[in-house]
């Protein structure tokens, strides 16, 4: 794959407008609205946010559960800090995966 093919790879996934939220332990709904290519990058862009507000309770643990709203069209995933964090270790997959999963790294330092 040329350096302009790997360039273009982020380009197919267009960005969307989504809302990502979580209950923490006392059971109180946090959301972050953000922009975001796919279900993984939400919600590493979220957990960065949840971990920047000192509103937010929010402890790494595996349970917690992310619901991921995309606003146009509307959409909603869920999935567990615990999947996540695994296809964070999870080596490999496309050059747009690697570079994101980079990325996602580094923001999230010492909770990836």
């Amino acid at each position: 794959m040329t350096g302009e093919q790997k360039a273009n790879c982020v380009i197919l996934f267009p960005v969307k407008q989504c809302r990502v939220s979580f209950r923490d332990s006392d059971g109180i709904e946090h959301a972050v609205e953000l922009e975001a290519r796919t279900l993984y990058e939400a919600v590493g862009l979220a957990i960065g946010r949840f971990r920047r507000c000192e509103h937010v309770k929010y402890e790494p643990k595996g349970l917690h559960e992310f619901i991921v709203e995309s606003r146009e069209p509307g959409t909603q995933h869920r999935l567990t800090r615990n999947t996540f964090d695994a296809w964070l270790r999870r080596p490999g997959g496309s050059p747009a995966d690697v570079a994101l999963k980079t990325r996602l790294k580094g923001l999230l330092g010492d909770l990836a």
